[in-house]
Parts: structure tokens; C-alpha cells; sequence
């Protein structure tokens, strides 16, 4: 069996990792798609196709978008070309998260007509409804005609996001298949229990993506709303600093405009390659985690062991999706509306 990875994020290698040690079969080839600024770490995969550049998109304008979609497309279809031997495989399946990412879409519903593909879980997308009405129109747009003028069949996808509504799409790995949509098609995604010792600080997590659909207005508008949230806590004044970690897509905000809101506490910004979740457990650590719905809260919350979780406190703002409501509320989040 050859089987697919597309790792577009740190989170998403790791995932792909568990799967590899749970289901381990002495004939199946495993080959990593991703890009060379994440982690990877070689002896997991039998072969790699890399690239130097980034996944990330943090456009600031229709120019950069246009940008930054034509040069990933140029590299997807540079990464395609070295999977032409693969294009007749009989025994063949596709590990992704979702299909509105070009080389996802392409592969997964153009590439193979044996292929047959595995969702896994990298957040909160597979917890709600999402399709391409939840997207941006112009962005989508953009991507659709870029790509098939260039050369790369895109798709006009049906249904969920996930792709698990594709009959060819045999299941979804899950942290929490009971809460998922389709739980039917969803099993445990393995992973391991964290023990951490939180300190007193807090924890921002921008999610910059909502800019390009709302405008960057009501962004700033709504990220100073939960910062009004954190300063209104009785501990507010004894935090020894608060970080701001923005999305990894997303144009940038203005960082300096932000941190006139801290006026006696340290704002540290974020803005690294490394994933939240690697930098939260290996460095921040803090106790109170701020976001609207973010997917790395059901990360980091379901990785901390349970006696931890005694100890954290995470505070939600939901302007954005009211859909995950009910499953924050299962984990007791504190939720502001």
C-alpha cells in the first residue's frame, strides 16, 4: 500500500506520526509531502517530497493574495510532477485534513481513480459545518481559476470541508469522534497525554484568516474585545507577561498599535514557524488562554492530562462561530458572546 501525507502544519506531521506507530504494516510505503521549514523527522517516512517554501499565506492585499496563490501553485505543481509514478497505483490512500488546499483538492479528486482518502483532524473543522459558503468568495475564486489556468485541476468540492463526505473518503481520525460530525466515519486519532506546570501568564491566540472574511476593522474590533475580557480578571495585574501568537495564515495586524493595550505588562509577540501547540507545551506553558475558536484550544486542551486541566483556564469569545458552542461548553470553556 502507498500511502499519501500532506503536511501542512507542524500539528498535522505530528498526527500523521501517531497513526504510522499504531498502524504499522510491514508493506506499506509512506511518503511525506510538506514543506522543508517544519519539522520532519526522517526515519517515519520512506520517502519526502519537500519544499523550501512555506505553506503559509499571510497576504495583506487582492496583489499579495494573487501572489502568494500563483507561486503555491508553481510549487504544488512541481511537487505533482514528482508523483506521476504513483498516478496508476491499485492500492493507494491520501492522508489530508482539508480540501480547500489546492494540492489536497487536486489529489484527492483528480489525481487517481484507485485513491482512496483518510481525513485527519488538525482543529475544530471537523466538529461544525463548514463547506465553501463558509470561505471566501474572492479568495475561492481566485484559487479555482489559478489553478486550472495553470494547470492543476480544482474542484468545486460537495459538502463538508473534510472531504468525509466523499464516498471514497473511508474515514476521519478524531480526538473526540463521539462530538465529531459523521461520527459513524470517525475513530480515535491516538495521542499522548501531556503533564505540564503552568505560570502566570496569558495566552492570545490571533486568528488573523478572519480578516480576509470580516475586513481587518471589525478584527481589531473584536480582538480588543477579548482583551477587555482579559483585563478584566482579578489577576489581570499579577501576570508576569502575555503573548499574542497570530495564525499562521492571515495578514499581519499592527503589533505596535497592539501593545497599546498593555501598558504595565510585557506583550511578547509570537510570530514564529513553529507551531502554538509545540511552542505552548515545550516553552509558554501559561495558565489563562484567550482566543475566539481557535482550533489549537481543542488541542492543547485535550493533550493536557487530567489532573492538569484542573488548573487552566480558558476564555472564549464567540463572534465569529457559535457552532462550537456546545462542545466548549462540554470542556467547561469560559464563554463570552
Amino acid at each position: 500500500m502507498t500511502n499519501l501525507f500532506i503536511g501542512l502544519s507542524n500539528n498535522q506531521i505530528s498526527s500523521y506520526k501517531s497513526i504510522i506507530e499504531k498502524n504499522k504494516k510491514k508493506n506499506d510505503v509512506n511518503i511525506l509531502i510538506s514543506s522543508s521549514t517544519l519539522s520532519i523527522e526522517s526515519k517515519f517516512w520512506d520517502k519526502i517530497i519537500d519544499t523550501s517554501n512555506s505553506f503559509n499565506n499571510q497576504s495583506s492585499s487582492f496583489y499579495t493574495s494573487l501572489k502568494n496563490i500563483y507561486f503555491k501553485i508553481i510549487t504544488y505543481k512541481k511537487i505533482i510532477s514528482q508523483l506521476q509514478q504513483y498516478k496508476d497505483e491499485k492500492e493507494i490512500t491520501l492522508y489530508f485534513t482539508y480540501i480547500e488546499d489546492i494540492l489536497t483538492n487536486y489529489l484527492l479528486l483528480s489525481f487517481n481513480k484507485n485513491l482512496k482518502g483518510i481525513a485527519v483532524e488538525d482543529g475544530t473543522l471537523n466538529y461544525y459545518h463548514h463547506t465553501i459558503k463558509s470561505l471566501s468568495k474572492k479568495k475561492f475564486f481566485l484559487k479555482w481559476f489559478l489553478s486550472n489556468f495553470l494547470g492543476v485541476r480544482f474542484k468545486f468540492y460537495k459538502g463538508h470541508s473534510s472531504g468525509i463526505e466523499y464516498e471514497h473518503v473511508l474515514k476521519q481520525y478524531i480526538r473526540v469522534p463521539e462530538l465529531s460530525l459523521f461520527p459513524n466515519k470517525s475513530i480515535q486519532l491516538p495521542f499522548e497525554y501531556t503533564n505540564i506546570s503552568f505560570n502566570n501568564t496569558a495566552l492570545i491566540i490571533g486568528q488573523e484568516p478572519y480578516i480576509n472574511v470580516y475586513g481587518r476593522e471589525l478584527y481589531d474590533e473584536r480582538l480588543i474585545k477579548l482583551i477587555e475580557i482579559l483585563k478584566s480578571k482579578p489577576y489581570f495585574n499579577t501576570l508576569t507577561k502575555v503573548y499574542y501568537k497570530p495564525h499562521r495564515n492571515g495578514e499581519r495586524i499592527d503589533y505596535n498599535k497592539l501593545k497599546e493595550n498593555f501598558h504595565n505588562i510585557n506583550l511578547e509577540i509570537l510570530d514564529e514557524e513553529e507551531s502554538l501547540e509545540e511552542l505552548y507545551f515545550e516553552k509558554l506553558e501559561s495558565k489563562f488562554i484567550y482566543a475566539f475558536d481557535s482550533s489549537a484550544l481543542l488541542n492543547i486542551y485535550l493533550e493536557i492530562d487530567n489532573h492538569s486541566k484542573q488548573n487552566i483556564s480558558f476564555d472564549v469569545l464567540l463572534k465569529y462561530n457559535t457552532s462550537l458552542k456546545p462542545m466548549f461548553k462540554k470542556f467547561n470553556f469560559n464563554i463570552h458572546l
